[in-house]
């Protein structure tokens, strides 16, 4: 092939991805640009080291692996919540670059006494709204935008059993923003009862906002009931104006809405095939080809296409549903759409498995990572589409133990975690790591090398992104001194970069550390921008109880007032709960 026609074809590529970002969209608040700016449980387990420029992967012969890279939804997305908009480059060698904006300043620099704390009960009765390794899932995440009291919401799962005019399955809250937004904040958007199920896992948002796709988990008797695959048209139109005696689209915990009564949402029900139990699986969505997977109870891996741009089908052809192990409960699953195509999910006999895009086993078709009596792996694995690696945690009988494995489920590197006795679920990377992955960390809440105690710790990597076999010698009790032997589970790791500061956030069921914490859920901050932390930053016990929370989203890096939150649910009071990042400073 002629050089220029490859170079016409590479202008041509980039071209197509900058017409998903247009250098106008970044001065407007318009649904295309602010769709695409989604936050949920699979952006934390989808994730992208630095690909490198466009240059390099021409120059070293990886140009298809680059682009393909570079045109991956979760992957823009991640680039816009780390360094901003994209915009074209100015000077000939930076033509179709990739490039940050300047960040305007966020809450930590205009107010950091700022609360903006807010709670929502989203259930009736206690314990049973969320659970600890359930996310929220937000639309819209601003850097470039104004935060809007309107367009933005976030959708809390409801793991109660639905009941018809007294308990809804999901939720939707906007007017998010205190010293934002006027009147009641948060405000109702949507309030659905879709069935008398739980739904008990995290919810998927489409790049748009538009649609949200989640699983009703109903105990499967394998011939007429079963779990049920929903993807819901919401109506963002809220509650204004509704009367009282017939809720639009809901407007209280105990007053829930049917969809398309009284509103103009639509929601579309598939009974998955062998009327199967869901108790550990979130869908994901291949946003590229609009497909979504879901792990059940028995051992089965299905699949949905039409998802969000069609008429939403499970495939029930052979092989699918893809029989990964039988009898075993599976997790999430976590597809990879770079290079290997492969599909990646945890088992409760504490295999990691990979399936092939075609229905099939890998040709290593499973790793071993827990081990003993209490194997399972409970959280989905997490996928770096860059390196082609990917990773999972469980307990062997000894130990807490973290793995690494390539996309091939080769090359396998494991560190202990400390010793074996809590719940592991997902650790969460520095921002090191997605700017050169040899200088970076992978942060985990772990044990004490002596006891099932929650602690602090972190791993490193190459060059090549392959995983230290051990941990660095750093760590952090998360429970308070002389409690040694406190087996409180920790939540899920979340990380957020602000332009010039790492911070970590992170909750531990009971009895946190620092002292104060004793007696109810602590929510800690750490800064991690360049050293392991020797104490937390911040931490908050504001109402939590003892009972948990769930994982949290982050949201926004804002010069808005009140619009930079995280946001999570607690298990105690069956609310949705937001803390302002400043608040945890």
């Amino acid at each position: 092939m002629k050089r220029g026609h490859c170079v016409l074809q590479v202008y041509l590529a980039i071209s197509a991805l900058l017409i998903a970002f247009p250098p106008s969209s970044i001065a407007q608040e318009n649904q295309t640009f602010r769709g695409s700016i989604v936050d949920d449980w699979s952006h934390h387990h989808l994730i992208f080291s630095n690909p490198g420029t466009m240059q390099d992967a021409i120059r070293n012969g990886t140009y298809e692996k680059w682009r393909q890279i570079v045109s991956d939804p979760r992957y823009r997305v991640q680039w816009i919540k780390r360094y901003g908009p994209v915009t074209r480059g100015r000077g000939a060698a930076d033509e179709f670059r990739f490039r940050p904006e300047p960040r305007p300043p966020s809450d930590w620099e205009l107010d950091r006494n700022l609360e903006g704390y807010w709670s929502m009960q989203i259930a009736g009765g206690s314990n049973g709204a969320t659970a600890i390794d359930m996310y929220p899932a937000k639309f819209n995440f601003s850097i470039a935008l104004v935060p809007s009291c309107t367009a933005d919401y976030v959708v809390f799962p409801i793991s109660a059993a639905g009941q018809s005019s007294q308990t809804g399955n999901i939720v939707g809250l906007n007017n998010l923003y205190s010293g934002k937004c006027s009147g009641s904040v948060p405000n109702w958007l949507f309030d659905y009862f879709v069935g008398t199920g739980k739904v008990q896992t995290s919810p998927v948002l489409a790049e748009n906002g538009t649609k949200v796709a989640f699983v009703e988990s109903i105990t499967g008797n394998g011939t007429s009931t079963g779990s049920i695959f929903h993807v819901l048209t919401i109506d963002t139109s809220g509650n204004s104006g509704c009367p009282s005696a017939t809720p639009c689209n809901g407007n209280a915990f105990n007053s829930p809405a049917v969809p398309g009564t009284h509103n103009s949402a639509v929601d579309t029900k598939i009974t998955m095939k062998g009327f199967v139990s869901v108790t550990r699986s979130s869908p994901f969505v291949d946003y590229t080809n609009d497909i979504a997977y879901v792990g059940d109870d028995s051992g089965k891996l299905h699949k949905f296409t039409g998802v969000f741009n069609g008429t939403p089908a499970e495939v029930t052809t052979a092989p699918w549903p893809f029989t990964v192990a039988s009898g075993i409960i599976l997790t999430a699953p976590v597809h990879d759409g770079g290079t290997s195509g492969n599909t990646f999910v945890g088992g409760s006999d504490g295999k990691l498995y990979c399936v092939t895009s075609a229905g099939a086993h890998c040709a290593t078709s499973s790793i071993s990572v827990g081990t003993g009596t209490g194997p399972a792996i409970l959280d989905a694995p997490i996928v770096d589409s860059t390196n082609e690696k990917v990773f999972a945690a469980a307990n062997t009988n000894s130990n807490a133990v973290l793995v690494q494995a390539t996309t091939a489920l080769g090359s396998k590197k494991t560190v202990t975690m400390g010793k074996n006795g809590t719940d592991l679920y997902n650790g969460s990377f520095d921002n090191a790591y997605f700017t050169s992955v040899g200088t970076g960390h992978m942060y985990f809440c772990g044990n004490l090398t002596s006891a099932a105690t929650p602690t602090l710790w972190r791993v490193g990597f190459a060059s090549t992104g392959t995983m230290n076999t051990s941990n660095d010698g750093n760590s952090f009790q998360l429970v308070e001194s002389g409690l040694t032997g406190i087996a409180n589970d920790c939540t899920p790791l979340a990380e957020v970069y602000t332009g010039s500061i790492d911070y970590l956030f992170l909750g531990v069921k009971d009895n946190g550390n620092p002292t104060g914490c004793n007696g109810n859920t602590c929510i800690m901050s750490f800064v991690i921008t360049s050293s392991f932390p020797t104490a937390a930053n911040a931490v908050t016990t504001n109402g939590l109880g003892a009972a948990g929370t769930s994982g949290f989203v982050v949201d926004n890096v804002s010069g808005s007032t009140g619009a930079s939150q995280i946001y999570l649910g607690n298990l105690q009071t069956n609310s949705a709960v937001q803390f302002s990042q400043s608040g945890l400073n």
